[in-house]
């Protein structure tokens, strides 16, 4: 009996497009709730979810990871190749263990953008493929007020904690 056929897209061919268009537009969004949708007031500076969820010791960042691991998976069934998939699992790989440092590991989320470098790596190595990406709007107001509660409970905390 003959063996299966690989599905196409495992084959070592170039993906279609409409499949680069799916990976890197789910990209496009993880990057952007994970590493982008909130900024500091008063700043051009943008950090996400990821920041936010690593207040949770371990379990944010596993959280985080989950979605990483998501995204390889989906990049490695279409097809990109492997030297894009190395620097997307190194740069996952240290986007988790730099989340994992207590007490800077959230600052290290807020500044790395592990997902936000993939989807660039995808954006670059498939540009001729993709429509332009707009930059993004602000995120929902009920992400905002929960951002912005979470990090006042974070200074509290420390405020707290150092004995103020």
């Amino acid at each position: 009996m003959d063996a299966p056929n690989p599905s196409p897209d495992r084959r070592g061919g170039a993906p279609s497009p409409e499949q680069v268009r799916e990976l890197v537009a789910f990209c496009d969004k993880a990057a952007w709730w994970l590493d982008d949708c909130l900024t500091i007031p008063g700043t051009r500076f943008r950090f996400g979810l990821d920041a936010i969820a690593g207040l949770i010791p371990v379990a944010g960042d596993v959280l985080a990871l989950g979605v990483s691991v998501l995204t390889f998976g989906r990049a490695v069934k279409v097809g990109v190749p492997k030297p894009v998939l190395a620097k997307m699992g190194r740069n996952i790989a240290v986007d988790f263990a730099g989340g994992l440092i207590p007490g800077i590991g959230d600052v290290f989320d807020a500044v790395f953008k592990s997902h936000r470098r993939n989807f660039e790596l995808l954006r670059k190595e498939y540009a001729p493929m993709l429509p332009q990406y707009p930059a993004r709007k602000r995120a929902p107001l009920l992400v905002r007020v929960l951002g912005a509660v979470a990090i006042v409970a974070l200074g509290y905390g420390l405020w707290r904690w150092l004995g103020a």
